[in-house]
């Protein structure tokens, strides 16, 4: 079957590696198992963020750099290099790059194309799959084609106060397209069964549940020269801590952590206990800093580290005595799941996707319920059966999920939909 999939989240976020999480991942690794699929020839579309695209393809290590024509009229560039050097340049209706996965040794066909020539694209195709973006109107009027579109959560639309731009989100935009035969993939059950009660009117056949799974670069680290390593790059003492990692915004409820963080060491006199906290700054952070001005010695036992590079990551999960992640609301939970990947205990909420994710490898906790945090970290904290039983427990639990799973599951869909 021939796809035309949208890869404008690359492109978009290939100029800043910090926006290289959450949706990124996934666009990315189904983006690569579809180009391995051999029920599927793959091609990718840019409706946004069409220059900054060839330039993540440029990055990929596993490309090989080879030659490609652009059909353009008295003009013919036979080199990435000399589209993405000139951004003056008028991008062409439509490339065709002959690539190779050095790992495969497979050659595709990619497409890019500007919007206004996405129609045309479309001629010979069997699927549309947008993963981000709403589907063109022009694109819906297609009988011919089928359509797919992800949804993650609906968040925005459900508890509007966890975003700052609350009027005119992009979601409000994507689900209106859905109709009209499209079809929908949902990262869990949670989001599905939230869609369909949003729309009444969507056929839950018509949505199917294509599970996420934590990157390969997210494993045990046994190793304890490389965890104390990692601690000391981010200026983490080398004591027992429990870590959270998540934007700095309201809905992740980290203030909640904090407050309880403190609680707790101050209640139970635990003097050899540090909390990690690893994320950027989102919107209306002020009452994490609030809650960390209330204590004299915050700056001793909470370390705020920023942005933390993937690949120190598994060495600061497996080194945490546990993850904690009491978010008020997931499409899915990533993090938890990474953590797990890495053999690590976690402490999470009992609302939304994320029991769905954590299953009985975790402790689940009303995310609003101060005292059922506090006993979860000092049990945690206190007896080692219990962590090493989790920690065996997570990563059987982690190994259920898988990007091949995810893209069987995707696959699935597009041939039923056939």
């Amino acid at each position: 079957m021939k796809v035309l999939y949208d890869i404008s989240v690359l492109g978009g976020a290939s100029k800043n590696n910090l926006n290289r999480t959450g949706i990124f991942r996934v666009v990315e690794n189904l983006a690569l198992g579809l180009v391995t699929d051999p029920e599927v020839e793959t091609f990718f579309c840019a409706m946004k963020e069409v220059l900054s695209s060839y330039q993540y393809l440029k990055a990929f290590s596993s490309f090989s750099q080879v030659p490609f024509i652009c059909s353009r009229p008295l003009m013919k560039i036979e080199r990435i290099k000399d589209v993405v050097s000139n951004k003056s340049r008028q991008m062409a209706s439509c490339w065709k790059i002959p690539l190779k996965i050095s790992a495969e040794a497979l050659r595709f066909l990619i497409k890019f194309s500007q919007p206004q020539s996405l129609i045309s694209n479309l001629e010979g195709k069997d699927i549309f799959h947008s993963p981000y973006l709403p589907i063109p109107t022009e694109i819906k009027r297609k009988r011919k084609v089928k359509k797919f579109l992800t949804v993650y959560d609906l968040i925005p639309l459900m508890y509007p106060e966890f975003f700052e731009f609350r009027k005119d989100h992009l979601l409000t935009k994507v689900v209106k397209s859905i109709g009209g035969g499209t079809r929908v993939l949902a990262i869990s059950h949670s989001t599905k069964n939230d869609l369909c009660t949003y729309l009444p009117e969507l056929d839950p056949d018509q949505v199917t549940v294509t599970h996420l799974a934590a990157s390969s670069l997210f494993y045990p680290v046994s190793n304890r020269a490389v965890r104390s390593n990692i601690l000391e790059k981010y200026s983490i003492p080398q004591k027992p801590y429990l870590l959270s990692l998540s934007t700095l915004e309201p809905r992740k409820n980290i203030d909640h952590t904090v407050r309880c963080f403190f609680k707790l060491v101050q209640e139970e006199r635990l003097v050899d206990l540090n909390l990690v906290l690893v994320g950027s700054k989102g919107w209306n952070y002020n009452k994490i800093f609030y809650e960390l001005k209330q204590y004299d010695f915050s700056r001793e036992r909470v370390i705020l580290t920023g942005y933390v590079a993937d690949e120190d990551l598994s060495a600061l999960y497996s080194g945490a005595i546990a993850f904690v992640y009491p978010s008020l609301y997931e499409g899915f939970g990533l993090p938890p799941l990474e953590a797990m990947q890495c053999g690590v205990p976690v402490i999470t909420s009992n609302t939304s996707s994320l029991p769905e994710v954590v299953g009985d490898a975790g402790i689940l906790v009303d995310p609003r319920d101060g005292d059922a945090l506090c006993a979860a970290m000092l049990s945690l904290f206190q007896d080692s059966d219990r962590r090493e039983m989790l920690a065996r427990r997570s990563l059987k639990r982690a190994a259920e999920f898988s990007w091949k799973r995810c893209v069987d599951e995707t696959v699935s869909a597009y041939k039923k939909a056939l």
